[in-house]
């Protein structure tokens, strides 16, 4: 019997965890897609996982801190940062139902290094940031792909003067929402509630299991999105619509451990 998707990240983890993460403002954005295309975009052994009779493609973007890798003590000097993710909604053989991730934007070295050496996320470079008033919340990230590609290039270039009416290269993501009544649906807890991470990491695709408590989750009013990220990610005219679920999570604590090799 398939496990129901609200207790789903509530399960126990399988092993010790490896880190451990607080989560403030999440905005979780969401678009009904045709699983055919994303089936090029995900790690082998998986699939796009069809919910309510699509796959998904998702934004998601929080504002991290209290970063943990136990059994150490909270890494209190990486402060807050914000993490802007695209990625698909997945699943695998073993009915294990999580997100590859297109990208993970954000301005943590630390963690971009050790997500690359050691789990296979795609974390990028990114000034990434977060803003939140009342009950809107805002995100927004740009990376600059020249400063990844060539560091001491891009730097002698910021002193030198730009052509007039060129611009530099960039991908960025913005988004703004308004938040308002609590939602829950099976669809909701569908969207945001995923069992791990499934990542490509050398010739092999891995699961990370990924637990939190139940979500409180409520809907959202989109007052802005914008941006090309999605164009760099395999995923253009993404942002042309409006998502088709958008629900913001106040906060939670989101713990990391590992699941086991898919393929």
């Amino acid at each position: 019997m398939t496990q129901p998707s609200w207790t789903r990240a509530a399960a126990p983890l399988l092993h010790r965890p490896v880190t451990q993460h607080a989560w403030d403002d999440v905005v979780f954005a969401h678009w009904r897609h045709d699983p055919g295309p994303l089936a090029r975009l995900v790690p082998r052994g998986t699939r796009p996982d069809v919910v309510d009779g699509s796959a998904w493609v998702g934004l998601t973007a929080y504002v991290f801190h209290e970063t943990r890798v136990p059994p150490f003590p909270s890494a209190g000097r990486l402060g807050r940062m914000t993490e802007l993710t695209i990625e698909v909604l997945t699943v695998d053989d073993q009915g294990r139902r999580g997100v590859a991730y297109r990208t993970v934007d954000t301005a943590n070295v630390p963690a971009i290094v050790a997500a690359h050496a050691l789990l296979g996320v795609p974390y990028t470079f990114a000034h990434a940031r977060s803003r939140r008033r009342g009950e809107v919340v805002a995100h927004r990230s740009v990376r600059h792909p020249a400063r990844a590609l060539h560091p001491v290039r891009w730097a002698r270039s910021l002193r030198q003067e730009r052509p007039s009416g060129t611009a530099r290269p960039r991908h960025a993501a913005s988004i703004r929402v308004t938040a308002g009544d609590v939602v829950d649906t099976p669809l909701a807890a569908e969207l945001t509630t995923r069992a791990g991470i499934h990542a490509r990491y050398l010739a092999q695709t891995l699961f990370w299991q990924r637990q939190h408590p139940p979500l409180t989750v409520r809907a959202a009013h989109l007052d802005r999105l914008e941006g090309d990220l999605p164009d760099a990610v395999g995923m253009p005219g993404l942002f042309d619509r409006p998502p088709d679920s958008l629900l913001v999570a106040d906060g939670t604590t989101v713990r990391y451990a590992w699941g086991g090799v898919v393929r």
